[in-house]
C-alpha cells in the first residue's frame, strides 16, 4: 500500500498538468489563428487600395499618350492640308514641341501605311527607318474607326532601352490613312506603376485578359514570366483566395487585378502568401514562446513534485541496495582496500587485497585484529628472522600507522613495490588501500632515461651533461679542486658509416662508449652528445692549474690510447683515432654552455692538425676565430664593394721579351691599404668566399686579355690565373670557365690556369676529365709550386699540360745547396722530353738566372725581373721595352 500511494499522486499531478498545458495550447492556437486571418485581411485592403492607385495613374498616364496622338491631325492641320510634306522638318517641329509637354512619351512620329517616317520628334528620325514590332502598323490600321494600340515590351534601336509603342490612325485631307506612334519608356510606366507602392515583395504586371506580359514589376531577366501563370480572365473567374499563383513568380498568394479604360488590358497585383504573414509569424512565434514558456512552468512544477515524491521513494531503496554498490565498487577496484573499525577490526575487504597478500586469504575475517594481519605478513616477509625481530617489525608498522601524515611504500617478496594509503574515518575507524605502483615506477624510470640518457650508448645525453656540469662548476669553486672538460670527437667516422653501414657505425660506437667508461673513475661522467662526439667530464683534479691540466692530459692519452686498440665489428678489424680538446673549469664562473664551446674549439684545432691528438682552449684561439669570421664579413663587403684589385707580374723568355703576365689578388682596404693576399686568402679557402674570389679573378682576368686584344703591345701576351682546389672541384666550374672565356673567340690559348699538385692528385681521373674539357676549348694549363707534392711523376703523362712552374724554394737555393740544383736539372730535363714549357718563379738574383739560362729554363719571373704592378704599369713598362730601353 506503501508503494501504491506515491504512483497514484504522481498519477493525479500529471493529469492537472496536461489538462492545463492541453487548454493553454487550444487558447494558443486559437489566438494564432486570429492574427492570421487578421494580417491577411489587411493585407487584402492594402493590395486593393494599391490596384485602385495604380489604375488610375495608368489610366492618366496612358490617356495623356492617346489625347496626343488623337490631337496630331488637328496640331499637323491635316483638314486644311496645309502641311508641306515635300518639306518634313516643318511637321517634325511641331512633334517634337508636342512631345516635350507630355514626360511619358520618347517619341512622336507620323508614319505612312507603309510605315515610312514621315515626320518625327526625334531628329533625324524623319530620314531614318523606325524600327516597329512586325504588324504594328497593320494593327493600327485595322480597326475602321480609330482606337489606341498597343505593342508589347521591345529594345528601342535608338535608346537601347525597353519601349512600349502606342499608336492610332489618322486620315488626311487627301484620304491618306496615316498612323501617329509614340514610343513611352518601359521604365516611366513601371515608375508609374510603383508610385506610392510600399508593399515588400509587391509583384505588379500590366497584361492583356489573354496572358500576354506588356509589363512587370519587378522585371525578370529576360522579359518573361519565371513560371508559366493560366490567363488572368481564367484566374479571375476561378480563384479569389489567398492559394492564387503570383503572376511573376507562381506563388501561392493573392493575386487583385482592375481593367484600364482602353480594351483588354489590365492591371495585376499580386502578393505571396508569405510576404503577406512575414509579420504574423514573428506574432505567431511570440505567442508559441509564451505558451511554451507557461507550459515548461507547469510541467516544471510538475515534475520538481514528483521528483520529490521519487526521491522519498528513492532513498528507502537506496538504504537498501548501499551494502550491494558497496560491495560492488570495493570489488573492481585495481588497489586492495581494507575497512578497519575503531578497534582496529576488520570490518570489510576486497577480492584485490587477497591477490596482493595470498598468503593471508586464508587468515582474513570479519573482527580479526589488524596485529594478526601484520604478524602473518611479518612471517611472510621475514621468514628467517627470529622472533623478536618480527615483533620488533610489527610494532613499527603500527606506530607508523598510529602517525601516518601520508604515502608509504612497502616492498613484497616477489619484487613488487606497493604504495600505501592510510585514511581515519569519522568514527576512528581507517581505511586502508595498497595500490601496486611497480609498473609506474618502471616507466617513470623509462621516461628518465629516455630524457636524460642516449638511447644508444646508455651514457648521458647533453641535458643531463649540461646539468651536472653546472653543479660540478659550483662545487668546484667552493672547494678550489679544479675539474676538466675533454670533448672528443672520432676521426673519420662519417667514412666508416657511409663505406660500412650505420649498423656498423653503432657497434663502432657501442664499443667507444664501453672503453670511455672504462678508462674513466666512477665519479667522472662520460657523455654523447651525439654523433660521433663524446665529452668527458673529470671532477675533483689537483687546485693547480698545472698539475690539474697535466692531470686531465694523461686521462686524455689513456683515452686516446684505448680508442687506438683495433675493434672487432662483425668479424673485421677496424682501428680509428679521436681528436680532443680540453679545458680546465672551476678557476673563474663559466657556464655549461661556455666550457663547451671552449672545449669543442680546443678540438676542432686538433682536427686542423690531422687529428689524433689533445689541444687545451687557449683564451687567444676565441680571439683567432672571431678575427677570422671578422676577416670573411669583410672579404662579402670587399667583393660588394669592387675593393678586390689584379697586379700583374710579368713574364719573361730568355732573351728578355715580356710574353705574359700572372695575375696576382689584391686587396685595397679602405684602411688598411693595399693588403697582400696571404693575409686573407687562408680565410677564403675555408669557406665558400674562395669560389666567388675566384670567379671574380677569371672574370677580371678574361676582360684584360679582351682590352690587350685591341693593343699591339698586348695582343700576344699571356695571362696565367690561380685556381683554387675548392674553386676547380665545384659543379660549375668548367661551364663557369667555358661562359667567361667565350668573348675571347680563337684566342682562349692566351689564357692558362695554374693548378698547384695536391689539386691535381687528389682525385686525377675528375681532374683529366675536367682538364680535357677545357683543353678542348683552347685553354691552358699549368702545374704551379712543381716539384712540392709527394706523388710520383707518373701522372704527368695522363694530365693535357703545357707548362711546369718550378717552385721558388728551389730557385732560392740554385748555388747553395747542390741538391736543388739537381731537382731543377731533373724538371727541365723532364719537361724537355714531355714537350712542356718550364717556367721559374721567385728569381730574384743575376746568378739564379744565369743557372737557370744554363740548365735550360726557358722563362722567367720574379723580383728581379720585374715586380707585381697595375696594369698602367704593366702597359709603362712594356711600351719602355719594346721602344729598345734595357730593364
Amino acid at each position: 500500500m506503501k508503494a501504491v500511494q506515491p504512483l497514484r499522486i504522481r498519477s493525479i499531478v500529471w493529469g492537472v498538468a496536461a489538462f492545463f498545458v492541453c487548454a493553454l495550447a487550444v487558447a494558443a492556437s486559437a489566438l494564432i489563428e486570429t492574427t492570421r486571418n487578421i494580417a491577411l485581411s489587411e493585407s487584402e485592403t492594402q493590395l486593393a487600395r494599391y490596384v485602385s492607385g495604380a489604375e488610375a495613374a495608368l489610366n492618366r498616364a496612358f490617356l495623356s499618350v492617346d489625347v496626343l496622338l488623337a490631337s496630331s491631325d488637328v496640331l499637323l492641320d491635316f483638314a486644311g492640308d496645309a502641311m508641306d510634306w515635300g518639306r518634313p522638318d516643318t511637321a517634325s517641329a511641331v512633334l517634337q514641341r508636342t512631345a516635350r509637354q507630355n514626360l511619358a512619351v520618347r517619341m512622336v512620329a507620323l508614319l505612312d501605311a507603309q510605315g515610312h517616317v514621315l515626320a518625327s520628334s526625334t531628329p533625324r528620325a524623319a530620314a531614318l527607318e523606325l524600327h516597329l514590332p512586325d504588324g504594328f502598323i497593320e494593327k493600327a490600321l485595322a480597326p475602321a474607326v480609330s482606337e489606341l494600340v498597343f505593342s508589347g515590351p521591345v529594345r528601342s534601336f535608338a535608346s537601347s532601352e525597353n519601349v512600349v509603342y502606342m499608336g492610332r490612325h489618322l486620315r488626311a485631307a487627301s484620304g491618306a490613312r496615316l498612323v501617329a506612334v509614340a514610343e513611352v519608356s518601359v521604365s516611366m510606366l513601371a515608375s508609374v506603376l510603383t508610385q506610392g507602392a510600399q508593399i515588400p515583395q509587391l509583384e505588379v504586371a500590366l497584361e492583356t485578359g489573354s496572358g500576354a506580359l506588356l509589363l512587370a514589376v519587378p522585371d525578370t531577366a529576360d522579359g518573361t514570366r519565371r513560371q508559366p501563370v493560366a490567363p488572368l480572365r481564367e484566374v479571375l473567374r476561378e480563384s479569389g483566395g489567398w492559394d492564387t499563383p503570383t503572376r511573376l513568380r507562381a506563388l501561392p498568394g493573392r493575386v487583385l487585378a482592375r481593367s484600364i479604360i482602353y480594351d483588354d488590358l489590365w492591371i495585376s497585383a499580386s502578393l505571396p502568401r508569405q510576404a503577406a504573414l512575414a509579420g504574423w509569424r514573428n506574432e505567431a512565434i511570440a505567442v508559441a514562446s509564451v505558451s511554451a514558456v507557461f507550459a515548461l512552468l507547469l510541467l516544471l512544477a510538475g515534475a520538481l513534485f514528483t521528483r520529490y515524491v521519487q526521491r522519498m521513494t528513492d532513498a528507502r531503496q537506496a538504504l537498501a541496495q548501499s551494502k550491494i554498490q558497496l560491495d560492488q565498487a570495493l570489488e573492481s577496484m585495481i588497489s586492495g582496500f581494507v575497512l578497519l573499525d575503531n578497534q582496529h577490526r576488520v570490518q570489510h575487504w576486497n577480492q584485490r587485497f587477497d591477490e596482493i597478500f595470498p598468503w593471508i586469504a586464508g587468515v582474513m575475517a570479519p573482527q580479526l585484529p589488524f596485529r594478526k594481519i601484520l604478524e602473518a605478513t611479518v612471517a611472510h616477509h621475514l621468514p628467517q628472522a627470529t622472533a623478536s625481530e618480527r615483533a620488533a617489525w610489527v610494532e613499527r608498522r603500527l606506530l607508523a600507522q598510529q602517525n601516518s601524515d601520508g604515502p608509504h611504500e612497502q616492498q613484497l617478496p616477489n619484487g613488487r613495490t606497493l604504495q600505501i594509503m592510510e585514511h581515519r574515518t569519522p568514527d576512528g575507524g581507517m581505511v586502508i588501500t595498497y595500490s601496486d605502483v611497480t609498473d609506474m615506477r618502471r616507466a617513470r624510470a623509462e621516461i628518465e632515461t629516455l630524457a636524460f640518457y642516449d638511447p644508444l650508448t646508455g651514457l648521458p645525453n647533453r641535458r643531463l651533461l649540461l646539468d651536472r656540469l653546472g653543479q660540478a662548476t659550483e662545487r668546484a669553486q667552493r672547494s678550489s679542486q679544479l675539474g676538466a672538460l675533454l670533448f672528443l670527437d672520432l676521426d673519420h667516422f662519417k667514412t666508416l658509416n657511409d663505406t660500412r653501414g650505420h649498423e656498423i657505425g653503432d657497434e663502432l660506437l657501442l664499443q667507444v662508449a664501453q672503453r670511455l667508461s672504462a678508462s674513466v673513475r666512477s665519479a667522472d661522467t662520460v657523455a654523447r652528445l651525439g654523433g660521433d662526439e663524446f665529452v668527458i667530464m673529470l671532477c675533483d683534479l689537483s687546485s693547480g692549474a698545472v698539475e690539474a691540466a697535466a692531470q686531465a692530459q694523461r686521462v686524455a692519452e689513456k683515452l686516446l690510447r684505448a680508442l687506438e686498440q683495433p675493434y672487432s665489428l662483425q668479424g673485421h678489424k677496424h682501428q680509428i683515432t679521436g681528436s680532443v680538446g680540453a679545458t680546465l673549469f672551476g678557476e673563474v664562473a663559466c657556464s655549461a654552455a661556455e666550457l663547451l664551446r671552449q672545449a669543442d674549439i680546443a678540438m676542432y684545432q686538433v682536427k686542423a692538425r690531422r687529428g689524433n691528438g689533445l689541444c687545451f682552449f687557449d683564451p687567444q684561439m676565441q680571439t683567432a676565430i672571431s678575427d677570422r669570421a671578422q676577416l670573411e664579413v669583410d672579404l662579402k663587403n670587399a667583393l660588394r664593394q669592387s675593393e678586390l684589385v689584379l697586379y700583374y707580374q710579368p713574364q719573361f723568355a730568355q732573351d728578355s721579351t715580356m710574353v705574359g703576365a700572372e695575375a696576382l689578388l689584391r686587396w685595397q682596404h679602405p684602411e688598411r691599404g693595399l693588403v697582400p693576399p696571404g693575409a686573407f686568402i687562408a680565410a677564403a679557402e675555408e669557406s665558400d668566399l674562395i669560389v666567388h674570389i675566384g670567379t671574380w679573378v677569371l672574370q677580371t682576368a678574361c676582360a684584360q686579355l679582351l682590352l690587350w686584344q685591341s693593343d699591339p703591345l698586348c695582343e700576344r701576351l699571356q695571362l696565367s690565373v690561380n685556381v683554387s682546389a675548392r674553386q676547380f672541384r665545384h659543379p660549375g666550374f668548367v661551364d663557369l670557365v667555358l661562359e667567361t672565356v667565350a668573348c675571347l673567340g680563337s684566342r682562349a690559348h692566351l689564357l692558362t690556369l695554374e693548378l698547384t699538385e695536391s689539386l691535381v692528385l687528389d682525385n686525377v681521373e675528375e681532374a683529366v676529365a675536367r682538364m680535357h674539357q677545357l683543353r678542348a676549348r683552347g685553354i691552358r694549363f699549368s702545374v704551379d709550386d712543381f716539384g712540392t707534392g709527394y706523388s710520383s711523376l707518373a701522372y704527368l703523362t695522363k694530365l693535357p699540360l703545357h707548362q711546369l712552374k718550378i717552385d721558388q724554394s728551389f730557385v732560392r737555393n740554385l748555388g747553395v745547396r747542390p741538391t736543388d740544383d739537381v731537382i731543377v736539372q731533373t724538371i727541365i730535363g723532364m719537361a724537355g722530353n714531355l714537350e712542356l714549357e718550364v717556367i721559374a718563379e721567385g728569381v730574384e738574383t743575376s746568378e739564379q738566372r744565369a743557372l737557370l739560362l744554363e740548365y735550360g729554363c726557358g722563362y722567367f719571373q720574379g723580383y728581379l725581373l720585374a715586380r707585381p704592378m697595375p696594369v698602367e704599369a704593366l702597359y709603362a713598362l712594356l711600351a719602355q721595352r719594346t721602344g729598345g730601353i734595357e730593364a
